[in-house]
């Protein structure tokens, strides 16, 4: 059991470091582009939609790492998990409303480049998290039944 939430831990981490560098990059680019006088409204909402989005992954990730000890302390049927299943619902739908903060740069680029599918494959990339959410929204009532049944079963002797 261990050693499935080993990996699972490895896998976030690993994720993680990712999204982090990511936002490295993304500050750092944003910091010289500001230095430079060479950003426009568009790109500095692009820019900071990404951030916001990276940091909230990173809470996500946070709770996940919850979840993932109460896996090892076999108490993953519990109040606590339910908490942070429910707030990993929310961060996804707040990410997906963070990144909606991109469509108007995709849409100016779409319009400078003559190329409107890129409007079509950003838009389908923004729509992953919420898609994510009503995953994490289906699992979630599923640990509701399970704790309502586990909480049964306790009360029989």
């Amino acid at each position: 059991m261990k050693i499935k939430t080993t990996l699972l831990k490895l896998v976030t981490a690993v994720i993680d470091l990712i999204f982090l560098m990511f936002g490295f990059i993304l500050s750092t680019l944003l910091f010289l582009s500001i230095r430079r006088h060479t950003i426009f409204g568009l790109q500095l909402m692009m820019i900071l939609s990404f951030l916001i989005g990276c940091l909230l992954i990173l809470v996500i990730s946070y709770y996940l790492y919850k979840i993932f000890f109460l896996n090892d302390k076999h108490n993953f049927f519990s109040i606590t998990a339910l908490h942070s299943v429910r707030m990993i619902r929310y961060l996804f739908i707040a990410v997906f409303v963070v990144l909606l903060g991109i469509m108007p740069f995709v849409y100016y680029l779409a319009d400078q480049g003559d190329a409107p599918g890129l409007i079509l494959i950003v838009g389908a990339v923004i729509f992953l998290p919420l898609a994510i959410a009503a995953f994490v929204s289906a699992m979630e009532q599923i640990l509701v039944n399970s704790i309502k049944m586990k909480d049964e079963n306790d009360l029989t002797i």
